[in-house]
């Protein structure tokens, strides 16, 4: 009877314990781990190149990016003042990094901003309506960084002060579909509908253009590209205002826009005889010759460079690889240059191009 007892007494005990409380356990502290760009950094960092002591971004095996406030020593082929992008052409082959449209971009995702010494991680903090505006993150950056998320991607091109450029803009500057021009105080892309307005200088007076208005012409001159619009706004510039007819939603309308004339270049190429050669020389003989400051100051009718699309007044900046700066630097070295093909790079009003020529 003393064992039952003693049994059923350790049975009740039990059944009163299993009701107690019971102490909580002191749980360990869970510790924030940031994501891990180890690889995104060791994969991206061949994309950062540099011409001169400008950092870029290689965008494609030819070509690289870079945002500068200043213009640079280095020969570039494309520049656009409103958002101070440069576009280089590098002689060797690039490893480019892959952009990432920013429609896949979310408030406060993890993102990095690495060059070819630095690694930051940081968070998206303001996200543009459109690609058009700038894109911020926590944390300043530095210039000319890539900016991308945990697939090592490209979002956009860091600026500095935590914002970046981003990858839609990119593209469009880099293929050449997008450009802004002083004298109307915008930016305009093109498209297979034609040129359209994309952005407005803020700091333009009096802007009769819109965003979204579509270019038809100026002053009766058709234009559907890009070239066009270029060709037309150099051959007015003297002119004291401009009549656009442009299409603003289902509305055709003529607008009239006062040009914002930078300072006039007043002195005007004086076509000087050359002297009278006892050879002619290599550019002559493709139809075009320079006056001292390289600028062309002939181009004869059905010659090589009338066919190439060459003005009087375009500049010669390059050959190749090679900076020129004066006429008897670029006979020698055309005289010097091996047989085959040599890239000429102009300047035609702060607008770069190559011209491909046979040796």
């Amino acid at each position: 009877m003393k064992y039952i007892g003693f049994v059923l007494g350790c049975l009740a005990y039990s059944l009163i314990a299993a009701d107690a409380p019971v102490a909580p356990v002191a749980a360990s502290k869970a510790e924030f781990v940031y994501p891990d760009f180890t690889q995104c950094y060791e994969k991206n960092r061949q994309s950062i190149v540099y011409f001169g002591k400008t950092r870029a971004v290689a965008v494609n095996e030819k070509q690289a990016v870079a945002y500068l406030k200043e213009k640079p020593n280095e020969a570039f082929v494309r520049h656009d003042y409103l958002s101070n992008l440069y576009l280089f052409e590098s002689p060797k082959p690039l490893i480019p990094v892959k952009l990432k449209p920013t429609v896949d971009l979310k408030l406060g995702e993890w993102l990095e901003s690495l060059t070819d010494n630095s690694l930051l991680v940081v968070n998206a903090s303001k996200v543009g309506k459109t690609p058009d505006e700038l894109f911020e993150f926590a944390g300043k950056g530095e210039i000319n960084s890539i900016v991308g998320g945990l697939c090592c991607d490209m979002y956009g091109l860091g600026i500095g002060e935590g914002a970046f450029i981003a990858s839609e803009v990119l593209e469009k500057f880099i293929a050449g579909k997008s450009a802004s021009f002083k004298e109307l105080g915008a930016r305009f892309s093109e498209d297979n509908e034609g040129i359209t307005v994309d952005f407005i200088d803020p700091t333009f007076k009096d802007s009769k253009l819109n965003v979204g208005d579509k270019i038809q012409s100026l002053n009766g001159i058709r234009v559907k590209t890009l070239a066009d619009l270029n060709d037309v706004i150099k051959s007015l510039k003297e002119a004291p205002k401009w009549n656009a007819q442009i299409q603003r939603g289902t509305l055709s309308l003529e607008v009239s826009l006062l040009a914002s004339k930078p300072i006039a270049k007043k002195s005007v190429p004086k076509k000087v005889p050359l002297p009278q050669a006892k050879q002619e020389s290599f550019f002559q003989a493709k139809g075009f010759a320079f006056d001292k400051n390289l600028n062309i100051i002939n181009v004869s009718k059905g010659s090589f460079a009338d066919q190439s699309g060459l003005k009087a007044g375009d500049r010669l900046m390059q050959i190749d690889t090679t900076p020129i700066e004066t006429v008897l630097q670029a006979d020698a070295y055309m005289a010097k240059a091996f047989s085959g093909e040599h890239h000429l790079l102009f300047d035609r009003s702060d607008f770069q191009f190559f011209v491909t020529i046979k040796r």
